[in-house]
């Protein structure tokens, strides 16, 4: 099975700006979101990086390119990544979503009870995570492992290497993901937290048992990044 390595995309002024993005078209990253890009791509530099995947929306986009232009990797696109459908909410002010009085008991069910929740005119959190869940396991099905080459080989060591696959999404769609890895009951998933630009290195493998055994290692690069002299 592959190593997938799931990016948050970078930061945007949307993002910044407390508003509930969804699928807007046209959120670019911002100055701050492009270095986080290229913080990203000298962070995995050394990295054999196999396969590049990404959610269709631009914000995802413009973090993987520099990614793909590093390694010379194509970009695929997969339509089943992309953020939440927020529907009628699309835009709207989080804060002001929590405290108005016609919508403040339905956010607290997104943020408490998050199997129950549908946006109005939009998709709800449980069929996000099926959707997610079924595209990543597609994608791990895709990479199987690579047959190393005479000279890697050695008599103690495995004569494969799993595919090391890039997946640039949003952060719901990552904590949806790993809550399903990590057994967690979905109505947790709020718990998780998905910095802008951060790596999420998930490993799925059947051990001789038969048993799945999970790996799951988040690293937020904004330190990274605020140390490093561009």
């Amino acid at each position: 099975m592959p190593i997938i390595l799931l990016i948050r995309h970078a930061t945007t002024e949307f993002v910044k700006s407390g508003r509930l993005p969804g699928r807007t078209p046209n959120i670019h990253l911002n100055e701050e979101g492009r270095q986080q890009a290229q913080a990203l791509r000298r962070a995995l530099e050394a990295l054999k990086v196999d396969a590049i995947y990404s959610s269709p929306l631009e914000r995802a986009l413009e973090t993987a390119l520099p990614l793909a232009q590093a390694h010379g990797v194509a970009i695929r696109v997969v339509p089943e990544l992309a953020d939440v459908d927020t529907g009628a909410f699309t835009g709207r002010e989080i804060k002001q979503l929590a405290e108005d009085a016609e919508t403040r008991a339905f956010w607290r069910t997104v943020q408490e009870r998050p199997s129950a929740a549908v946006f109005p005119r939009g998709e709800g959190l449980l069929a996000m995570q099926q959707r997610v869940v079924r595209a990543l396991e597609a994608i791990a099905a895709a990479h199987p492992d690579l047959p190393l080459l005479a000279e890697q080989q050695a008599a103690d060591k495995p004569k494969t290497r799993p595919q090391h696959v890039v997946v640039v999404a949003h952060a719901d769609v990552i904590k949806a993901a790993l809550a399903h890895y990590l057994a967690m009951p979905f109505d947790a998933f709020q718990r998780l937290s998905i910095s802008p630009a951060s790596i999420s290195t998930l490993s799925v493998c059947t051990d001789a048992q038969g048993h799945r055994r999970i790996t799951v290692l988040n690293v937020n690069l904004i330190p990274y990044l605020q140390r490093f002299s561009l």
